[in-house]
């Protein structure tokens, strides 16, 4: 059971909208990403500008949504608290955050996804091929940022881009594993959360250990103790998305259930997969081995979840993530600023809507 102070997911009124940390350093950042494709005239660096949200389809500026920039937030941040200068980590930041959108872009056309923040996706406007060279061009573009660690004076520039490197190679690993998992329906909770952490929490743990090692020039207690809650915040993240992809519905602009729609391998689902028993189960099979799952179906499953407590259960596991985080902070004996930042952050991560 998550202690006391835990906020729980249904009825908090705990930090719902983001917390002021996001808007901190959100110009920087915008700026120096924007900076990286300036100059580059193919027209593959236009969907790359399309797709960051910077351009319409015709390459005419825009001011579209460019999603919460999670990642370098968490670098500033983590860089910050332990008395570096943000300025110093803005590389490891901005490298993060295209590694980041590199992995969305290949995302979209494994899973078919059509749309993202309400637009086409790029491979949908301008196919496959193109969509996976300006993945892959962003990829090579952030390898070039993390190597401006040195112009900082950093000394250990080096393993920094290490650190990267392997963050992005577990991601990639774990993006293997949810797509060996597609169609199976006998993942065990265990296998789901080995992936996770590769897939999503890889990329998010590096994003705080990155900027804690630029702040601090190097390794040290305090930077293994943040990357700690960097995996904790990582586990929490992905929960949070999977409880929001079966349950979140207007808010997210889909019908609730969508991800069960999807078929889509998520912790709600891979738990009630697991756990139903006896004709439940025999009915959740035939439903997932079915070629399509109608809306009676998606009742069902929903029923079944339900049942067993299922979304109880899910933000259950965020929480108890959340309790370890929060008392692995309080050793760090980071300033009262930071440690607040990282609390309104991680509550944020908790119980947000979107």
């Amino acid at each position: 059971m998550p202690d006391s102070s835990t906020p729980q997911a249904t009825g908090s009124s705990v930090v719902t909208e983001l917390p002021p940390v996001f808007t901190r350093h959100q110009a920087a950042v915008g700026a120096a990403l924007r900076a990286e494709l300036d100059g580059r005239t193919l027209p593959i660096y236009d969907s790359l500008r399309y797709y960051m949200g910077w351009a319409d389809v015709d390459g005419m500026l825009t001011h579209s949504p460019e999603g919460k920039r999670l990642r370098p937030t968490l670098c500033l941040l983590a860089c910050e608290a332990v008395g570096g200068n943000p300025a110093d980590a803005l590389p490891a930041a901005v490298a993060i955050e295209l590694v980041h959108n590199f992995s969305l872009i290949h995302d979209d056309i494994e899973d078919g996804d059509r749309t993202r923040h309400h637009r086409p996706t790029l491979w949908v406007v301008w196919g496959e091929p193109t969509a996976l060279i300006a993945g892959n061009n962003l990829l090579a573009i952030s390898d070039m940022v993390t190597q401006r660690l040195r112009d900082t004076g950093l000394n250990t520039a080096i393993e920094a881009g290490h650190i990267l490197t392997e963050r992005y190679l577990s991601m990639m690993e774990g993006q293997y594993l949810d797509i060996a998992y597609e169609g199976r329906t006998d993942v065990t909770v265990d296998e789901y959360l080995m992936m996770i952490e590769r897939k999503t929490g890889a990329l998010i743990e590096g994003a705080v250990e990155l900027g804690a090692f630029v702040g601090a020039g190097g390794s040290g207690d305090v930077v293994e103790g943040l990357r700690a809650v960097g995996d904790d915040f990582g586990r929490i993240f992905q929960i949070r998305d999977d409880v929001l992809g079966i349950w979140g519905g207007p808010a997210l602009g889909k019908p609730v259930g969508a991800d069960i729609t999807r078929k889509k391998n998520s912790l709600p689902v891979v738990h009630v997969l697991e756990h139903a028993r006896d004709t439940e189960q025999r009915e959740l099979q035939r439903i997932y081995n079915g070629d399509e799952i109608s809306a009676r179906d998606v009742e069902r499953v929903l029923e079944v979840m339900d049942g067993l407590g299922t979304q109880r259960w899910c933000q259950a596991q965020a929480e108890t993530r959340w309790s370890r985080a929060r008392k692995r902070l309080a050793t760090l004996q980071l300033s009262s600023d930071a440690t607040r930042d990282f609390l309104d952050l991680g509550e944020y991560l908790l119980v947000r809507e979107v």
